[in-house]
């Protein structure tokens, strides 16, 4: 049995000022509130026994783990394919723009220049079949709201519109154990 710990991350610059940050190469970094965040989850993950961090390619998630990790010393990966929704053709843009594009529904949504929900999934479930390769058992993953809401929905079973429904808030881990052998792909 392994547990997964997946941890959003701290409060950043874009989430204050509500504006889409898709590529990793934009500096979006934590704000104070963010660093205070993702202390608080350090002491909230304390007795886990973490044994290896996976994080994102974006700034704001690697500072969230290096702070979760003064708890750990643990390895620290950085994985492309737990990054941030491809909302890439609204980079710097209001949320609600990007939000508003999907209308009706993010399970279906066909956006010029962004990545579709399926591709994402994919990518994610691949992730996910990783993780029951690695000989860790309690692992981090610091990732996004949305690629957490999927990834949680894939363990569970769950529909992407039930899975896209589940509050994921900042650096408040949610935890979930699962079996080495099980594919979600």
């Amino acid at each position: 049995m392994k547990v997964l710990h997946f941890v959003r991350h701290g409060e950043a610059d874009y989430n204050v000022l509500d504006r889409v940050n898709a590529h990793p190469q934009v500096q979006n970094n934590l704000t104070s509130s963010g660093r205070e965040q993702a202390a608080c989850c350090r002491q909230s993950l304390r007795d886990t026994r973490i044994e290896i961090i996976y994080c994102s390619e974006f700034p704001r998630t690697q500072q969230t783990a290096h702070i979760i990790n003064q708890q750990f010393n643990a390895p620290l990966i950085i994985d492309a394919r737990i990054n941030e929704t491809g909302a890439f053709a609204f980079e710097g843009q209001p949320v609600h723009l990007w939000h508003g594009a999907n209308v009706p529904d993010r399970s279906s949504a066909v956006i010029p220049g962004c990545e579709p929900l399926s591709e994402m999934k994919q990518r994610l479930a691949d992730f996910l079949d990783f993780l029951r390769t690695v000989p860790q058992r309690h692992i981090a993953v610091v990732s996004h709201a949305e690629p957490i809401q999927i990834m949680v929905g894939l363990l569970q079973g769950q529909s992407d519109h039930a899975a896209l429904q589940r509050p994921v808030s900042h650096c408040l881990p949610i935890s979930i154990e699962i079996t080495a052998r099980e594919s979600v792909s």
